[in-house]
């Protein structure tokens, strides 16, 4: 089967959308599909070309221009969305009959590239939804002006009619397309994963805690996007209540829209017990998901959010750190279930101050974690398993419409 994989975020940058859509793609070529990949150039630095084609093992991958997104500017960003969208229907056009256009969100634009490519080509139309973007947008106030919110309801609901199939990632999403009038028998569960053989050992040599002299502190380290949903400014107010504690340090690892209002908080403060780090690449940070003692998964206190699975969850499992969980619903139990980690109430600074002191009180607990939390993931999250299934879905998307073709041909 020959499928078109439109995805914006694709290696070499880093990040969880980034490692999904690597990892699905190949797993579905190396079970025998033919993957072109839809992408475009690192938003790392300027470009200076419109297109380009490659070999990545064995996907081929058309990189097309896009304006940069600064991460500063919400215009600036949809510049970059809107860009990508027009680009990527032109390199698209350059694939010869596909079976499956599979394009996958956060943002809405990827779906309309889908949906004009699945007319083009006369192809299956797949929809991948890792994000409710349009509700996370409007609920953190990056939708201010109304009428823009109302042509994106409109927008994504004409993408989840149109798309044939359409593929979520928590049993959470899927309920809530389901109470949006989308058939249950059109959505397919796939959540986040890893893949087992690309899992790197940790060696025990990781020289972190004495580079930033500490030593002697119980380590607490967020990684990754330092985004207005997280709720980080509950995990500064916890700083500060901890700053007479000498045993504690805090570590900050990443980029986005909050780190310099996070700063300037921490500054005020005068705390001396936090670190704010750029952001790494994978194999860097290796060293400091091994430095530390707990890793921080928070998102602010929303019913949206309960039906949320931060990728962050699958990222410290696999690096068998133990896991300080802030969220509700699906992703507090996929920790207690595998046994990964503690929960405090999401925005609850004192909370987190007593869950965080609990498990530092208990080291015994903290190591039988990091002793099996990763070989847990693995048989539960298996992203190979999850090709097979998401190969299975699109085989049998694909047969149906040929049944249906040949049933009219009888008649």
């Amino acid at each position: 089967m020959k499928i078109v994989y439109i995805t914006q975020h694709f290696p070499p940058e880093i990040g969880a959308a980034q490692g999904r859509a690597y990892d699905m793609s190949s797993n579905l070529s190396d079970i025998g599909h033919e993957l072109h990949v839809l992408t475009t150039f690192p938003n790392s630095k300027p470009i200076k070309k419109f297109y380009k084609k490659e070999k990545v093992n064995e996907l081929t991958v058309y990189r097309s221009f896009r304006i940069r997104d600064t991460k500063t500017s919400s215009i600036r960003r949809l510049a970059n969305y809107l860009s990508f969208m027009i680009s990527s229907c032109l390199s698209g056009l350059l694939v010869k009959k596909p079976d499956v256009i599979y394009a996958t969100s956060p943002q809405l634009f990827q779906g309309v590239t889908g949906y004009f490519l699945s007319r083009v080509h006369r192809a299956k139309f797949v929809f991948e939804i890792r994000d409710l973007w349009v509700d996370f947008a409007e609920l953190l106030g990056q939708f201010k002006n109304k009428k823009l919110l109302r042509l994106a309801r409109k927008l994504e609901s004409f993408l989840y009619k149109k798309a044939d199939h359409i593929v979520v990632v928590s049993y959470g999403y899927k309920q809530r397309l389901i109470d949006l009038g989308i058939k249950e028998d059109k959505i397919t569960v796939i959540p986040n994963g890893v893949n087992p053989d690309s899992l790197p050992s940790l060696t025990g040599t990781s020289s972190i805690r004495h580079q930033y002299g500490i030593q002697d502190k119980f380590l607490v380290l967020y990684a990754g996007n330092i985004g207005a949903a997280q709720g980080l400014a509950t995990i500064i107010t916890a700083a500060e209540k901890l700053k007479n504690d000498p045993t504690v340090a805090f570590m900050f690892i990443g980029e986005g829209v909050e780190k310099q209002k996070l700063m300037h908080q921490a500054t005020s403060l005068n705390l001396t017990n936090v670190l704010f780090i750029d952001s790494k690449k994978k194999d860097e940070l290796l060293g400091y998901y091994e430095a530390a003692d707990i890793g921080i998964v928070s998102l602010k206190k929303h019913p949206l959010f309960e039906i949320t699975i931060p990728s962050k969850v699958f990222d410290y499992m696999s690096m068998s750190t133990p896991i300080l969980i802030g969220v509700d619903g699906e992703a507090k139990e996929i920790v207690e279930k595998h046994n990964a980690g503690f929960y405090f109430e999401p925005e609850n600074a004192d909370d987190f101050v007593r869950v965080l002191k609990y498990a530092q009180q208990h080291p015994k607990k903290l190591k039988e974690i990091k002793l099996n939390v990763k070989n847990k993931l693995i048989q539960s999250y298996n992203r190979e398993r999850q090709a097979r299934e998401l190969s299975d879905t699109l085989i049998s998307l694909t047969k149906r419409d040929d049944k249906k073709s040949l049933k009219e041909t009888h008649n």
